[in-house]
């Protein structure tokens, strides 16, 4: 027997049952979630994320970084009405004029800071201008002055509440979150960074030592038996002077002899491990490491095109998570204050890429060869807009009607106007033939 609609509703549980506050796995002192990121927990100490922020101070890890913010900021965007209705269009426009003008894609590049970090935040600024409640600003706010509550509501540190944070109001933050949508404090590619740059660090380190050592001759002083200490530290003062100082001089009777150290094993160790954590930092930022390596780079590479499109997919992934993070908050406030009622409008950046209209020409010229005609509809969609169909009837050339294997796209309707026009009427031909 089929249970009815009411008996299925008091059956269906509506409540969050496996929430983070429950979570026996979870960490909170004072209601206060506290961030899982193991390279924060052993690494961090009293810096927190700003061991994070130091990442960036590595020129590789920069380049990619930006290279993958810039992927998305590059492309257009644009805000689609929720409806045609007059109000749901007006929505729209309102969201699109606001975005221009606080700087849509500084917004968006401030909110991928969440990349590294694992969650971004930004304070609205909000302002009265007329009758319209506009979004002035999006401030970005450093990360490491915010924790959440078990509630997953979003608290700031302050001196008076250092430890459980301040309540703040509604509507007023934007938070947008990477990596584990479970926690509230996502989990940044700083992650997985840190280790690559950790290592290329400690291993610039020993190169510079592995220079200083081996890329001069260490210079060795000799004294006569019986110097006296004050003799003994002429000549050391001199031996520091040699790394300086053009010329120096030394008491009589002591000499100065340069040193050559033997190298042995190979020298560019140290260089082929740091280029190895600069492909590691590629790998774990861009999904690839090719176009960040030139020794692996040439042109026509297949691995370099499918590595391409690897980058563009990210890329759209994290357009898709920024738009998506605006959708569900500034772009509802500015609806509900301005034009309550109003469907809301989506925000959107544009990854297809422009087809190479040559290829659509030959395929489409393939096409008609198997006896499809293109509609004007798809011309215009495709090629452009004003085109406009040939005339159909007496005027055609004969190359449509008697010429067999002729090409559709030979026809007036993919011909230049002028010379559809030409030759085309039975009115030209009998002067042709009377000028004959």
């Amino acid at each position: 027997m089929a249970q009815s609609p009411d008996t299925r509703k008091k059956r269906l549980s509506t409540d969050e049952i496996a929430s983070i506050a429950r979570d026996i796995n979870r960490v909170m002192f004072g209601g206060i979630l506290q961030n899982l990121d193991d390279t924060l927990v052993t690494r961090g100490r009293s810096k927190g994320l700003k061991i994070y922020d130091e990442l960036a101070r590595d020129t590789h890890a920069y380049a990619v970084l930006q290279k993958r913010k810039l992927a998305v900021t590059a492309r257009p965007w644009q805000v689609d009405a929720a409806s045609e209705s007059p109000r749901d269009t007006q929505a729209a426009e309102l969201v699109t004029a606001q975005f221009k003008a606080l700087g849509f894609d500084r917004l968006t590049r401030n909110l991928l800071d969440a990349q590294l970090k694992g969650f971004a935040v930004g304070e609205v600024m909000w302002d009265v201008r007329g009758a319209e409640l506009v979004c002035a600003r999006v401030k970005p706010r450093n990360a490491r002055r915010f924790v959440f509550a078990e509630d997953e509501t979003l608290r700031l540190i302050t001196r008076e509440h250092l430890m459980d944070g301040e309540a703040l109001p509604g509507r007023k933050f934007i938070v947008h979150r990477f990596g584990d949508d479970e926690s509230p404090y996502g989990l940044g590619l700083g992650n997985k960074l840190f280790w690559p740059v950790f290592f290329k660090r400690q291993d610039i380190t020993f190169w510079l030592t592995f220079a200083d050592k081996f890329g001069s001759p260490t210079a060795v002083g000799k004294y006569p038996a019986g110097a006296i200490k004050e003799e003994q530290k002429k000549l050391l003062d001199a031996l520091a002077a040699i790394a300086q100082d053009a010329g120096i001089i030394v008491p009589d009777g002591m000499m100065i002899e340069l040193l050559e150290v033997a190298r042995t094993g190979s020298i560019d160790t140290y260089e082929k491990l740091a280029r190895y954590m600069d492909e590691q930092m590629s790998e774990c930022v861009l999904g690839e490491s090719i176009t960040t390596t030139p020794a692996l780079t040439g042109l026509g590479s297949g691995v370099a095109t499918v590595q391409n499109e690897v980058r563009k997919e990210i890329a759209q992934a994290d357009a898709d998570e920024v738009s998506e993070t605006l959708n569900e908050t500034l772009v509802r406030w500015i609806v509900d204050y301005n034009l309550p009622g109003a469907g809301y409008p989506t925000v959107w950046r544009n990854f297809e890429e422009q087809a190479d209209l040559g290829a659509q020409a030959t395929r489409d010229q393939s096409i008609c060869e198997m006896g499809f005609r293109p509609s004007l509809e798809y011309i215009n969609a495709t090629y452009g807009d004003n085109w406009t169909e040939a005339p159909v009837g007496a005027g055609l050339p004969a190359i449509i009607g008697d010429q067999s294997g002729a090409s559709p796209l030979k026809q007036p309707a993919f011909a230049e106007p002028a010379i559809a026009v030409a030759g085309a009427t039975e009115d030209q031909v009998a002067i042709d033939q009377a000028a004959a």
